[in-house]
């Protein structure tokens, strides 16, 4: 056997850019110095073990692992705390770092061989381990008996689960790494125990008649386990074990009955528009290819190259260990008992904590894929092999353990295939021609055996991906996965970088299908990648794209160009973006800017910001011809000065003109502004200037809407004094959120604070349509004011909400309105929209909830009955998208599409919308009848079955 393998960064090469000044090493020595040395000794030997298996060299890893071995054995017994964080350690790593549960079953192989009370001691504590999860099934956070110790503990137990994968995840860890052990385990009792957990997940499934999400993972689970009881067995003992586990374990297996009572279509990634569009491939479930992927290895008599062959190193380590072992020349087997399990009525109830048996519980699995879709040839296992699936589970694990410290996931994930054969993988960094000129040998026969395509680069980062897009929610804030993505890209950037871009192009090509909410992550992910990597992307790859829709607005590729730009100005400025929009020429090699996308540095809310602006304000001002053209030339003078600044400040762009002499009314709004910009004055002033300005307006200018004036006045004043920065117009509002509950109408949300004598306001009735008037006019002037940045207006809005200005419905109700579509056309609207429902969610206002949900679809479902019936589409018929046009088509064919794509998208955000605010939601189930109603109502009857079968998913 060779044992020098290919070359591979190691950590230390990973790490090396982390220079060490000779003064932090000069303190360092010094504090090693009054270091207790039984401390030193427990520090050092927990390090090594932690870095155990990271030696790209087997034969020099197997010599770190008898070396480490030594103070161990020696010390085990004597020293309880080395004892105590050892059994700690490899706890952690088992659960965290699972791809190196083989090379730490090395350490206590060894260990076994020189001193069997470290073995003795490791099953045992593993065993509690596994028992104390089970234990923790079932077990509720007690109010009354909060006060009881053996309470805190559980929920303290509990709480941690819920910051990791689960209970029934972590077994799964612990039952692989126990299995290695198998050789010094008597009587093959391993076995047994995957019978237990085999034998649990039937039962479970049997006593029910519905899918039971925890019987599925323990089923899956333990089936992915299975190889690892054949990693160290050889000879007549292997034969032994490959019988039991055909007789004892497959056979079983063969019984588990899989359960699929949902349609699953809230949880898919992609969506064909009712068939319109062709999808990239059919999601498969975990749950139907793992048994298959085992009987594969059966039927193979269970050879596999997966694992690392330590066999040849090993064997005369520990023969000699024993031969020197004074207690017995003999290899010690331990006793592995079977588990208490709980009772199949209290694991029927069981709602997991931890993030991945939640996975389980709560939908069926379905597998993400990226890669192996455009190539003819594997870069990463096929998901329908056991190695498809054991990379997927060892990823997942990986980020989903490791998740408080980004840097390691991502150093775990980027040297994986140092643990596993190393001929199962291309070498690192390989290119696709390279790839694609090795899959054209292998087809040839030219490389005989054939030569592996996978690549460890795409392994890692699809199993990041695939968390991002985990539907229905991601097991972590996206951020964090965004952040391994870039530390994996920061330690190699040259190999990781291409991957990105496959995967990007991916999603980009299928845009027309990919879920609504899936778009936004998608945007998300590459808005923070390429803002990592000095904005660089190769935009003249979507230049045709964006040229062809040039008369459309609503096509998500174009959506999707727009929008991603919008969030790269957010986080940097429109000059730099701008930069960012560079080609090569091929011609002359130089470098050119690509003129297509500059019509998208206009980030603004409404797609003739100018137009939009004049006609506002002279319809504020009561339609007058005089005041349109003050207005025009207001703004035309202001937009000159813009045009000749080199820079230009978001404050600096707002277009706020109340107090000019020209207008009407000019001198009583540079009053408001004047009182506004003062500090905090009495409710009775605030009343008697709103009361001045009220008269004034009735009396001298009757064809000013007085009240819609007023309201316009103030907010957009105190946006435009605090435009300095959101905290600033939120210092503002939160002074006078009395006042400006007053000018709302939302009188029932006024609290006066008595210990300041606040003078109360004065009573005033109001229609609830004059109410909602008032709600309406703040949403717009705000929109008005902060028009030329979307992401700031939503903001101020959001915090009126929080201050209870304005009610949630209002703000929902204009961002859906069908004549700007906000919601579909502007990234700001649809994130701060999904803040402001998430909010209502946390704050348990029930009644708020429900009305806010209620009046989000009626909206929704209204729009797709207009397009609709807009359409002219037969309600029997589905809506067809036309696909084949140029960027010569006309306005009226142009209008068209646009309103077939904003049917599907709105039906898109439906779907987004009931997965993540209905679904497994307590308050949505008290107004399900309601639910239900208003999706019955939708008229177009293909797009009405495929919504209700979403019900069948809560």
């Amino acid at each position: 056997m060779e044992f020098n393998q290919p070359l591979k960064r190691s950590r230390d090469e990973f790490e090396s850019d982390n220079f060490q000044h000779p003064q932090d090493q000069q303190e360092q020595e010094e504090k090693r110095q009054h270091i207790d040395p039984a401390k030193e000794l427990v520090n050092n030997v927990c390090k090594d073990i932690r870095r155990i298996g990271e030696n790209s060299n087997i034969v020099n890893q197997i010599d770190d692992v008898s070396y480490i071995s030594n103070p161990i054995v020696a010390e085990f017994e004597k020293i309880d705390e080395l004892r105590n964080s050892i059994l700690a350690t490899i706890y952690s790593i088992i659960i965290e770092q699972p791809q190196k549960i083989n090379a730490i079953s090395n350490l206590i192989l060894i260990c076994n061989a020189k001193n069997f009370v470290v073995a003795k001691y490791v099953i045992e504590y593993l065993h509690t381990k596994v028992q104390e999860l089970l234990d923790n099934v079932g077990a509720v956070k007690s109010e009354d008996n909060k006060d009881e110790e053996n309470d805190k503990k559980v929920i303290k137990e509990i709480d941690e689960l819920e910051e990791n994968a689960g209970i029934f995840n972590n077994i799964k860890s612990i039952l692989k790494f126990l299995a290695t052990l198998s050789p010094i385990i008597e009587n093959h009792s391993i076995i047994n125990i995957f019978r237990q957990f085999l034998q649990l997940s039937i039962d479970l499934q049997n006593n029910s008649s519905s899918r039971n999400g925890i019987a599925q993972e323990i089923f899956y689970n333990t089936l992915i386990s299975i190889p690892y009881i054949l990693t160290n067995e050889s000879g007549t003992s292997q034969d032994e074990v490959i019988e039991l586990i055909n007789k004892e374990l497959i056979e079983l297996a063969k019984t588990f009955q899989i359960i699929d009572d949902g349609s699953n279509s809230l949880v898919q990634p992609f969506d064909s528009k009712l068939d319109n569009y062709e999808l990239p491939y059919q999601p498969k479930k975990l749950i139907d290819l793992i048994l298959p992927s085992i009987l594969d290895l059966q039927s193979k008599n269970w050879s596999s190259d997966l694992f690392l062959e330590f066999q040849e190193l090993l064997e005369p380590i520990i023969k000699e260990a024993l031969s020197n072992n004074e207690i017995s020349n003999e290899l010690i087997q331990h006793k592995l008992p079977q588990f208490k399990i709980p009772e199949l009525d209290i694991l029927t109830n069981y709602k997991p904590q931890g993030s991945i048996d939640k996975l389980w519980y709560e939908n069926t699995r379905l597998i993400f894929q990226v890669y192996n879709i455009t190539t003819d040839f594997e870069t990463v296992p096929s998901i329908e092999s056991f190695y498809g699936l054991f990379f997927k589970d060892i990823s997942s694990d990986i980020l989903t353990n490791l998740s408080f410290n980004k840097n390691e996931a991502a150093i775990q994930l980027s040297i994986l295939d140092l643990f596993y054969n190393r001929n199962l993988f291309a070498p690192p960094g390989s290119s696709i021609d390279t790839l694609t000129a090795i899959h054209k040998d292998n087809e040839s026969g030219e490389n005989a055996p054939p030569l592996s395509t996978w690549k460890v680069e795409d392994i890692a980062v699809e199993s990041i991906l695939t968390m991002i897009f985990q539907l229905p929610t991601p097991l972590h804030k996206e951020i964090y996965y965004y952040t391994v993505l870039i530390s994996c890209c920061k330690e190699s950037p040259e190999s990781i970088a291409p991957v990105f871009g496959r995967a990007i192009r991916l999603f980009y090509n299928n845009l027309e299908t990919l879920d609504f909410e899936l778009k936004i992550r998608f945007m998300d992910w590459m808005t923070t990648q390429i803002s990592n990597f000095d904005f660089s992307w190769k935009w003249d790859e979507w230049v045709d794209d964006s040229i062809r829709l040039k008369n459309l607005r609503y096509h998500p590729k174009k959506n999707f160009i727009r929008n991603l730009i919008a969030k790269e100005i957010r986080l940097s400025n429109k000059q730099r973006i701008q930069e960012s929009f560079i080609t090569i020429n091929p011609e002359t090699s130089e470098m050119e800017n690509i003129k297509e996308f500059e019509q998208y540095l206009n980030i603004s809310l409404f797609e003739n910001e100018s137009k939009y602006i004049v006609e506002y304000d002279t319809e504020l001002y009561g339609g007058k011809e005089e005041v349109q053209n003050v207005l025009e030339d207001l703004l035309n003078e202001k937009q000159q000065d813009l045009r000749s600044r080199n820079v230009v400040g978001a404050q600096e762009e707002i277009f706020y003109n109340f107090y000019h002499q020209d207008l009407p009314l000019g001198e009583l709004s540079q009053k408001v502004n004047d009182f506004i910009m003062s500090h905090y004055k009495p409710n009775n002033e605030f009343e008697e200037l709103y009361e001045e300005v009220l008269e004034n307006c009735r009396t001298s200018f009757p064809e000013i809407n007085s009240e819609k004036f007023i309201i316009n006045l103030f907010f957009q004043t105190y946006a435009f004094i605090g435009s300095r920065s959101i905290y600033s117009v939120v210092s503002i509002l939160d002074r006078d959120v009395n006042k400006l509950r007053f000018l709302s109408g939302n009188f029932d949300k006024i609290h006066y604070f008595k210990e300041t004598n606040e003078v109360e306001f004065k009573n005033v009735e109001l229609t609830p349509e004059q109410i909602e008037n008032r709600q309406n006019w703040i949403i717009d002037s705000i929109l008005r004011i902060w028009i030329h940045q979307p992401q700031v207006a939503f903001l101020i809005l959001e915090y009126l909400i929080e201050f209870e200005i304005i009610i949630p419905k209002f703000l929902l109700s204009k961002c859906l309105e069908l004549n700007h579509n906000l919601v579909i056309d502007n990234v700001s609207c649809m994130e701060s929209i999904n803040r402001v429902l998430s909010s209502l969610v946390n704050n348990g206002d029930k009644e708020q909830y429900g009305i806010t949900i209620l009046q989000l679809l009626k909206s929704i479902v209204n729009n797709l009955n207009e397009l609709s019936q807009t359409l002219q589409v037969d309600n029997n018929e589905k809506i067809v998208i036309t696909k084949e046009f140029d960027d010569s088509m006309d306005e009226q064919t142009s209008t068209i599409i646009d309103k077939q794509w904003l049917f599907y998208e709105y039906k898109g955000l439906l779907k987004s919308y009931f997965r993540k605010f209905i679904k497994g939601h307590a308050v949505a189930t008290e107004v399900i009848d309601d639910i239900k109603s208003l999706l019955q109502s939708i008229e177009n009857v293909p797009a009405k079955t495929d919504v209700e079968t979403w019900l069948y998913d809560i």
